[in-house]
């Protein structure tokens, strides 16, 4: 194969990858309420069905909430709790007060027992 093919080749494929890149970061980035997404017609979570997200609601959709390992704002509920345990899997106990939270609320609501014979929870 001639090298002007493979330069030709290559290019292309670099050019593919650029343009889907920025299109998954574009996607990644538009908020709720922009025309055309398929959320646009969705109601703001509280709102009525004729109201357009808020910034804070959009912001809330993009960021992770779980990049911190403070105690969360509010109670987490037994799904969320299952998440944020997931997450900090590798994180102890007494160092991360997000795990701890999550422990807790995971006792209270039936879904973890913890072992009796070792430390109090």
């Amino acid at each position: 194969m001639p090298i002007w093919l493979n330069l030709l080749l290559a290019a292309s494929a670099g050019v593919a990858a650029i343009a889907l890149l920025a299109s998954v970061v574009m996607m990644a980035t538009r908020w709720p309420g922009d025309l055309g997404s398929a959320s646009a017609a969705t109601p703001a979570s509280g709102g009525n069905a004729g109201s357009t997200p808020s910034t804070t609601d959009a912001v809330l959709n993009i960021w992770p909430n779980s990049w911190t390992h403070d105690a969360p704002d509010r109670p987490f509920t037994a799904d969320e709790a299952h998440r944020e345990m997931q997450v900090h899997r590798s994180c102890r106990l007494d160092g991360c007060d997000r795990k701890a939270v999550a422990f807790r609320t995971l006792i209270e609501a039936g879904r973890v027992t913890p072992d009796t014979s070792r430390r109090p929870y």
